[in-house]
């Protein structure tokens, strides 16, 4: 399973209310079809509950005992990663943004112990949530709560490994609650700072390592690549990464797949076998599959082409030219350049 097929529920009072709570859409897209339709929320204390997944309206249903045996009443954050099968691991996460101490429950269903939660077995964790008014470009400070509970293990020289591999060292300040060392990566990503992503999920896992975990603005947890020193001026000047001119055959109501050039072969060759790039064009934006086939000569624009292709009314000649983002190598801007049609 991907490394970063998870998401972030922050819950409001409302949401505790009813049995069902909606998947971003974003992470739907990328892996609603690998699902079930049942699926089991695995909780860190041996806690088990099957729910629902309705993919048409994109949410769980099912969720109310969940709710009432760990009393979220709204303010706190559920954490969920698809692991596969039928399984999803979820944390959760207290008012302050630290994972909390979990409860000695089970659901009333099983019947086997609550699990003892140790940090050998998955670590310790807690959230920064982004915003615009405060800055992050370097520091985030760290829940009183979470130090509680690992403090004392915390070295003052750290790791931060984020999802893509990237390694950054970091320091604790110990008196000031905080982590530093997040403008190295600001200037991996060639970004001032970091409030392009909403949230922050910071994993300590013994030693001297935090996994980094970086969620977009759907609260979907996206990979975190740098951007090579060469194309750091280009990135600058919005250059174009690659172009697509539509052809008849992508008109097709089952086009399976759309070819990205070898002219544009740099941006091919920092894809995976199977990636996600995200287009934005004003206000909106989609999601695009990238597929290379087995021969890995062929690149193509796979799952998301037929809505973006109808949402932005593409005809034959349209060419579609994606520029760098000023980020990673999976998010651009789009202009659509119109096929001029000739009058007798």
């Amino acid at each position: 399973m991907d490394s970063t097929s998870k998401f972030v529920k922050l819950l409001s009072r409302g949401e505790c209310v009813p049995t069902h709570l909606f998947v971003p859409h974003l992470f739907c897209e990328k892996y609603a079809s690998a699902i079930p339709l049942t699926v089991k929320l695995i909780i860190r204390n041996g806690y088990e509950i099957w729910v629902d997944f309705d993919k048409e309206n994109e949410r769980f249903i099912g969720l109310g005992y969940l709710f009432s045996h760990f009393s979220l009443i709204g303010g706190q954050a559920l954490v969920f990663e698809y692991i596969g099968g039928f399984n999803f691991k979820v944390s959760i996460f207290g008012l302050d943004g630290s994972e909390i101490e979990y409860p000695n429950i089970v659901h009333h269903l099983q019947t086997c112990r609550p699990r003892n939660i140790s940090l050998y077995d998955g670590g310790w964790s807690f959230a920064s949530y982004l915003n615009c008014e405060q800055e992050v470009v370097d520091e985030v400070v760290v829940p009183r709560s979470f130090l509680e509970v690992v403090g004392h293990l915390v070295p003052d020289k750290l790791e931060l490994l984020v999802s893509s591999g990237l390694h950054v060292v970091g320091l604790f300040n110990r008196k000031d609650r905080k982590i530093s060392g997040f403008a190295s990566i600001c200037n991996m990503l060639g970004v001032s700072k970091l409030n392009r992503f909403n949230a922050l999920v910071l994993k300590y896992v013994l030693g001297n390592t935090f996994h980094v975990s970086c969620f977009d603005c759907s609260m979907t947890e996206t990979a975190v690549y740098p951007l090579p020193t060469e194309y750091a001026e280009s990135l600058n000047g919005n250059s174009i990464a690659f172009e697509i001119l539509v052809q008849p055959f992508h008109m097709l109501p089952y086009c399976h797949g759309v070819d990205v050039s070898v002219d544009f072969n740099f941006v091919r060759e920092w894809w995976n076998r199977v990636h996600y790039i995200t287009a934005y064009k004003d206000e909106r934006c989609w999601s695009l599959q990238i597929r290379k086939r087995r021969d890995w000569k062929r690149t193509t624009i796979h799952k998301g082409w037929i809505t973006f292709r109808d949402d932005m009314q593409l005809s034959v000649g349209d060419v579609c030219v994606f520029r760098w983002k000023n980020d990673t190598v999976h998010n651009f801007d789009l202009d659509i350049v119109r096929a001029v049609t000739h009058v007798e």
